[in-house]
């Protein structure tokens, strides 16, 4: 009797380890980590979670769940395994909760989830851990672009809002509001493409961090515009933090555009004021500033990309200096009135303004230019008229500058216009600019003598120049 007793229990216990190590053969081959837990006691680990757990691989043999986790390094893991032991060993509900733990040189995100299984003949709480970096990297990243402006890495306008509501409380007055607007930027896109803008975007962001508080909140406000708010912090303070950002810009080394800004601050004392009529009043501050500064804003902006053309290019800096002596002598002796005098003398200066969006490797390069080349060249005169159209001083100009690269015969560009349709002073810029271009080297070729260059207008009369101011010209050049 006891014989066949002790054959049932050995043939059971055959049975239970061949099905045990069935399921340590699956177990093992798989790269999630996974407990069993029965009665308190962790009756299987696989490689996996011992790996993750930092701890040495147990052998397969059953321990107490509680002696497993004093093993375990990490308190985030050690934690939640102790909760579920004491919350919910005894349920049926699952459980699940993400828990971070060191991996290598990283951290990674683990989430735990339990379920009921059948494990020798009894009822068992099965333990897996997925992986959820990605998941919850993503849903970090949803939560900060939800509050942040992408490029800058400040905060946008709809937490700015909110922080406005929950900053207006009694123990951060005095409160104060800057508004700072960024000049130039609709220019730099428009000319030198949104990958500078976004520079020029990014360059004044950091100057905002650099000079504001921690507890400060700096946010991009709109496209060019951005907002501070300035918690117990009182008006004079405030127009010292605006003196310091304009020296920081002034400072700032943002070729091939200056960076300039526009600032408006106002300060709440009391209480039962309206934080939002604050910030009116900074922003009304400092569209007035932009107003008044305007033209001045222009010039710095216009002189700071005439400046960073002449740096990357010292013939084109020799070109328009001589460019301009020639117009000046050769309009004054056409006898045109005043105002044609001044434009084509401003036209002569700028002219070429728009090769400051042209890139270095091809302005200043050796040799032939190839054809995709060539028609980036040919884009400047583009890019200088949209230089001209954003500064009032220059619009005058602005066709001029377009289409001086225009041929009477219609074979020009950039619009391929012909005869009087293209502006005078383009015309008679374009017999110039050429004549000092034949007689001049440059990189990519060498000068003709004089005699050559007047022989090359004279061919080209009625074809590339306007045949009465070429003639004109040719008749002006004998007797200089």
């Amino acid at each position: 009797m006891i014989f066949r007793c002790n054959a049932k229990n050995l043939s059971q216990f055959q049975k239970d380890k061949a099905e045990y190590e069935q399921f340590r053969v699956l177990a093992e081959q798989l790269f999630l980590p996974m407990l069993v837990v029965q009665n308190g006691q962790v009756k299987y680990a696989n490689h996996a979670f011992f790996e993750m757990a930092g701890i040495p691989n147990q052998k397969h043999r059953a321990i107490p769940l509680r002696s497993l986790l004093y093993s375990i390094p990490y308190d985030s893991l050690r934690q939640v395994l102790a909760h579920y032991d004491e919350e919910h060993m005894s349920t049926e509900k699952n459980y699940h909760i993400p828990i971070m733990i060191p991996s290598g040189d990283r951290s990674v995100w683990v989430e735990l989830y339990t379920t009921k299984i059948e494990y020798a003949n009894s009822k068992a709480d099965f333990i897996t851990f997925l992986d959820i970096t990605e998941k919850m990297n993503a849903e970090k990243e949803i939560r900060y672009l939800a509050y942040h402006d992408k490029l800058t890495g400040l905060y946008n306008r709809g937490f700015f809002e909110e922080e406005v509501q929950r900053i207006d409380v009694q123990r951060s007055l005095p409160i104060s509001i800057i508004i700072a607007d960024l000049n130039g930027l609709k220019l730099t896109n428009d000319v030198f493409g949104h990958y500078i803008g976004d520079k020029l975007l990014k360059s004044f962001s950091d100057i905002l961090k650099k000079v504001c508080r921690k507890e400060d909140i700096i946010a991009r406000w709109g496209g060019d515009e951005f907002a501070v708010l300035l918690p117990e912090t009182d008006n004079e303070t405030a127009g010292k933090i605006c003196e310091r950002i304009h020296r920081e810009c002034k400072g700032e080394n943002t070729e091939p555009i200056t960076l300039s800004m526009s600032l408006g601050y106002s300060t709440k004392y009391n209480i039962d004021d309206n934080l939002k009529d604050i910030l009116k009043i900074a922003e009304n501050m400092m569209y007035r500033e932009k107003l008044s500064e305007s033209r001045k804003i222009r010039q710095t902006i216009l002189e700071s990309l005439k400046t960073s053309l002449f740096k990357r290019s010292v013939e084109t800096e020799s070109h328009l200096k001589r460019v301009f002596v020639l117009s000046k002598n050769f309009s004054e002796h056409l006898g045109l009135c005043d105002k044609d005098l001044d434009e084509l003398s401003l036209l002569s200066s700028l002219h070429d303004i728009g090769k400051v969006a042209i890139s270095d490797q091809i302005l200043m390069k050796t040799g032939r230019l190839t054809q995709d080349e060539w028609t980036e060249v040919r884009t400047h005169a583009e890019k200088g008229y949209k230089i001209a159209v954003n500064h009032q001083e220059l619009v005058q100009i602005s066709d001029g500058i377009l289409c001086h690269h225009e041929r009477w015969d219609g074979k020009g560009y950039p619009q391929g216009l012909k005869e009087k349709d293209i502006p005078r002073i383009s015309r008679i810029m374009n017999i110039i600019d050429a004549y000092d271009v034949m007689t001049h080297q440059t990189v990519y070729k060498n000068a003709v003598p004089h005699k050559a260059a007047i022989e090359e207008i004279a061919g080209c009369l009625g074809k590339q120049f306007d045949p009465y101011y070429a003639q004109a010209f040719i008749e002006y050049m004998e007797r200089a």
